[in-house]
């Protein structure tokens, strides 16, 4: 499958009318940063993806998260991994509600998905007193098969 069909048929037809920040490419590692927050994904071995900044661009009214990473997790079967990233000063409240409206939003939605993450890169959080504003979330996110993760200034995770 040629590059222009795989990123056409990545989410939906409408993504393809939107710039990404980062297009599509094997890399071993992507990164997406803003306002001194960033996040780093790094692969075993080199694999597609791009990064689209959704944030006045993709969405542009309503609560929306900052970037979206797409990784092409099995290239066999043309399956992918969305992860949801939003970039945050301290508010990590208002970072759950814009990652619950983006990732409900209907162009997010399509077959080749296998997996969605969401994440928070914050400044600093609250106290985890174990019934916080995140757990909720996090249970909430895991009852929509979605894995919620949070670091501070810079997170970077492994695949």
């Amino acid at each position: 499958m040629a590059k222009k069909d795989t990123a056409e048929t990545l989410i939906s037809a409408k993504l393809k009318d939107y710039k990404a920040e980062s297009s599509l490419g094997e890399r071993k590692v992507v990164s997406t940063s803003e306002k001194g927050k960033t996040y780093r994904v790094r692969f075993t071995e080199v694999m597609p993806s791009a990064v689209y900044t959704i944030d006045g661009n993709i969405i542009t009214v309503g609560n929306r998260c900052d970037k979206l990473v797409l990784i092409q997790s099995d290239k066999s079967q043309n399956k992918w991994l969305e992860i949801f990233v939003e970039l945050k000063g301290k508010d990590v409240d208002h970072a759950i509600e814009q990652l619950k409206a983006t990732v409900d939003n209907p162009i997010f939605q399509h077959s080749t998905i296998k997996q969605r993450w969401a994440r928070i890169v914050a400044q600093s959080f609250p106290r985890n007193t174990g019934n916080s504003s995140y757990e909720r979330a996090r249970i909430d996110f895991k009852k929509k098969n979605i894995n919620l993760k949070r670091g501070t200034i810079t997170m970077e995770e492994g695949l």
